[in-house]
Formats: C-alpha cells, structure tokens, sequence
C-alpha cells in the first residue's frame, strides 16, 4: 500500500501500536504513530500532541486540532486501547462514522481494561485482574455496560475490530485475535539463563492489580528464604532502561491474574528466557491451534506458583530449554513484520480475516 498513509492513534500501550507500525514500514507503508501525550514507557511516537495528564479539556482541545489535520493526510485510521477520536459519550461517539462518509478505512484494536467487563469475568473466570467472586478487581462493575455500548459502536462502524488478548474475544463477537507487536526479534540479543550459580527472577508490572504482584512478592519471599535466588522487581522504569534490566534475568513471573501474557513477556522470550505466568485454558480456542500447541509459557495460578518457581529454578536445563522454545516462538508468532504483512492485507481487503 504505498500510496495509503496509515495513522495510529491514541495511545502507545504495551508499545503494540509502535512495533506494528514500524512492521508496516518494514513492508514501504507510509505509517505513524500519533498519541495524546507520551506514556513514561517512553516509546519512541512519531507525534506527541501534549496533552496535559488529568486534563479533559486540554485531551478535547487536542483531540479536535489533530482530527482536523489527520482526515486530510491520512487514509486508513487505526484506534487502539478502544479509544477514537473524539471521546465517547456514553460508549457512543460522532467520528467513526464521519470517517467512514469520508471513504476512510477504520480499525480499531482493544487491548485490555477498555473492554474486560467485571459482570462477565465474575460469572465465567474463577481468576481474572478484571473480577471475580472474590471481589471487582481493577474493573468497575458500573462500567460493564458503558463498555459493552462502546464494544457495539465500534463493531457497527469500523471496517475491523481486533484484540490482543483472547479473553476479550468473549466480549467482542467476530474480532480477530491478534499477536502482540512488541519487539523486532533481530533486533534483541539472545541471553539464555545461567547454566550453574545464584538465579535471578525477574517481575516488571505496570499495573500490580493486573499483574497479581501480591501474590509473586509473596512466592518470591518464601522462596527467597528457601534458597539462593536473587529477586527483582521492576517499576516505574523506562522501556529502554528496562529492557538494559532484563538482559541478566534467568527466570521471568509476568501475570497471574490475566489469563495470557503480554508484550513484557514478549521481550523476554525474545531474549530466550522463560516465562511462567497464568494462561486461562478456555481462551485458547480463539487463538491458532499451531500457537496453543507450540506456546512456550510455564503456567502457573496464585496458589501453585512458588511450587512452579521452586521447581524450575532447580532445573537449570529446563529453563534453558523453555528459553530456546520460547526465542524460536517469538519469531513465528509475535515478529511485527509478519503481524505488519497481514494487517497490510486486511487494510487492503476489511473482508478478510486477519488469519485469512
């Protein structure tokens, strides 16, 4: 599509919309990335509007001088974290429909928190960082339905919605799951874990609730007590700090609440390390049944993960292994160029699935 310009817009969570982009440029697609304000992650966007954080009215104003700027550059627009451009009110909005009067080509991804309903989580998932029996979780109970009407907009106006995490297809009837873009494989030095001596795990949460942090602080204490581990937690760090953090790591936790894994844990298993964290059995059937099979994660759950962890720190041929499987699974299913090639052909055809 080298006469299309492709917009990303608004955000740069987990870094999905930046990687995918320059996958898309990999292929000479004219892409970029635009969002309202930068995250702390520091990823490197192309346009930074500068919006003030905790502003409604400096977000609007933003929001409405790049719209008007943005619908005559680009031609295909690409939303993520289920947001658009002008904010909704009521799960409901004005600017997907005019992009489509306009002969624009509109997408839109969800990623996570912007369409996990607490109402579905509590009566389907036994564990889940959006609800469940034992209490709300980080969701609002009172948000299900404002995000249930945001789910039926977009699905109404846009040419094709995806998600990142397969969980969320039980919400969003006829979305294509797709693979987080998170890192250039070939870009990322492999550094297996330590064939003999003191180990290092590793957690790297961006949000403690989402990632069940309580629970590996608790596993890594005993654990630290029981042997000689040496444990790091990693907060509030930028992306390319951390990834410098990461390289020493043997051993990685990622979530154990959500149900999948996301683009930390991407990194590292481009790294060749291995991964444990809480894979939900059920979503798998949205996913190919080649990824499930061939899916390198250790799986644990809150109650058995200091059982998990013990093990495979005592065994370091194990984790060596899973590093390997876990590098050569990177490449195959998460390269932003391959995810880029694809998305580039359903830009060109809405119709077409994106496994198509």
């Amino acid at each position: 599509m080298p006469d299309t310009r492709i917009l990303h817009f608004p955000t740069d969570v987990g870094g999905h919309p930046v990687a995918l982009s320059h996958g898309e440029r990999a292929h000479e697609a004219d892409s970029e990335v635009a969002v309202l304000r930068r995250s702390w992650l520091r990823y490197p966007v192309d346009i930074d509007l500068g919006a003030k954080p905790d502003s409604k009215w400096s977000d609007l104003a933003h929001r409405l001088r790049f719209f008007g700027k943005a619908v005559r550059r680009y031609d295909v627009f690409h939303f993520n974290f289920g947001q658009t451009f002008l904010p909704m009110v009521g799960g409901r909005g004005v600017d997907l429909p005019l992009l489509r009067k306009l002969g624009k080509k509109v997408f839109v991804t969800f990623q996570g928190c912007d369409a996990r309903q607490h109402s579905y989580c509590a009566a389907n998932f036994a564990i889940s960082c959006c609800g469940n029996r034992e209490g709300p979780g980080l969701c609002n109970p009172a948000d299900d339905a404002r995000k249930a009407r945001r789910i039926e907009f977009v699905r109404k106006h846009a040419h094709r919605v995806f998600a990142v995490n397969p969980d969320l297809l039980h919400v969003i009837p006829d979305a294509d799951f797709v693979p987080y873009a998170a890192v250039k494989p070939q870009d990322v030095e492999v550094r297996p874990p330590k064939a003999s001596g003191r180990m290092t795990v590793l957690h790297a949460p961006t949000n403690r609730l989402v990632k069940g942090t309580d629970d590996v602080l608790a596993a890594m204490a005993s654990i630290e007590r029981e042997c000689d581990v040496d444990f790091r937690l990693v907060e509030n760090v930028p992306h390319d700090e951390a990834m410098a953090m990461y390289r020493d790591a043997d051993l990685v936790i990622d979530q154990l609440r959500v149900g999948w894994y996301g683009a930390f844990a991407v990194e590292l298993m481009a790294m060749g390390k291995p991964v444990v964290a809480y894979v939900r059995e059920e979503d798998l059937r949205f996913i190919p049944e080649a990824m499930a099979e061939e899916l390198p994660i250790v799986r644990a759950t809150p109650d058995d993960v200091h059982d998990i962890v013990g093990e495979l720190l005592e065994n370091p041929e194990r984790l060596a292994d899973i590093g390997r499987r876990s590098r050569t699974f990177v490449e195959r299913w998460h390269d932003p160029r391959t995810i880029a090639e694809r998305m580039l052909r359903v830009y060109d055809a809405p119709d077409r699935g994106y496994w198509q």
